[in-house]
């Protein structure tokens, strides 16, 4: 069982989403919710959030994207600080550009909580490697299914496996994450309706059994939207992963 750091105990933590596209922008209506409930509960708690995409909203996206049609020709990560800002209240920043891992290695020390959202093993495998301690949830997905993980990356020994610790992504390439859909039927034939949701939502239960709970009996989920099945991966599943300390948390 994982229990929540001490210092991330009674502050806004500080949470910095890497893409904002079906999955990310997924995560920050939950990320909003999250937040809402609880600074209900404590109000020296909550998020502070920073969301970064390179990317523009475009037609297709408006189908399976949490953005809205006026929103077209817009940066994503501009666009949905936007309405978390203006409809819902919060003071959440965007940074406008790609996250380039290698040029802002150092960004990392400055949060509490990485989400990735995005299908680059290049930058997995680059925030794998950083020299900082921080949670890591990554979430990925195919057409219907993906897993969801969170783990620590830390300078220290870990005690909760984080996505690279499960998948070996050095060697992979981005070819495949670069193809883009021309249309919303083009980008709904290639993934279905709701996968991305589907992932937000465990992640997002994974943040909130963490932060409200302190702790996790699970540290992410296989999932399969189209078969509505989810399967926790908790420690027993850990070695079978790959994944092996002497120091496992009991």
């Amino acid at each position: 069982m994982y229990k929540l750091p001490m210092n991330l105990l009674g502050k806004p933590l500080k949470v910095l989403v890497i893409g904002v596209g079906g999955t990310g922008s997924a995560i920050a209506k939950e990320l909003v919710q999250l937040d809402t409930t609880l600074k209900a509960l404590d109000e020296r708690g909550g998020f502070d959030v920073t969301l970064a995409d390179g990317s523009n909203v475009s037609e297709a996206n408006i189908a399976r994207q949490s953005f809205f049609p006026t929103q077209v020709g817009e940066n994503k990560a501009e666009a949905m600080a936007w309405t978390a800002n203006n409809l819902y209240g919060k003071e959440w920043h965007a940074m406008n550009t790609h996250f380039d891992v290698s040029k802002n290695a150092s960004v990392f020390r400055s949060f509490d909580i990485v989400i990735t959202a995005l299908d680059r093993p290049s930058v997995r495998y680059a925030i794998s490697l950083s020299k900082a301690n921080f949670l890591w949830l990554d979430m990925g997905n195919d057409a219907t299914s993906g897993q969801v993980v969170i783990g620590e990356v830390s300078t220290k020994e870990k005690t909760l496996p984080n996505i690279c610790d499960f998948y070996d992504y050095s060697e992979l390439s981005d070819a495949d994450a670069e193809i883009k859909s021309c249309s919303a039927e083009e980008s709904i034939s290639r993934q279905e309706l709701g996968v991305n949701q589907f992932a937000a939502r465990i992640g997002a239960q994974l943040l909130w059994n963490l932060i409200r709970h302190g702790e996790l009996k699970s540290n992410g989920a296989f999932f399969d939207a189209k078969a509505l099945s989810v399967d926790p991966i908790t420690k027993d599943e850990w070695q079978f992963l790959g994944f092996e300390t002497t120091r496992q948390s009991a």
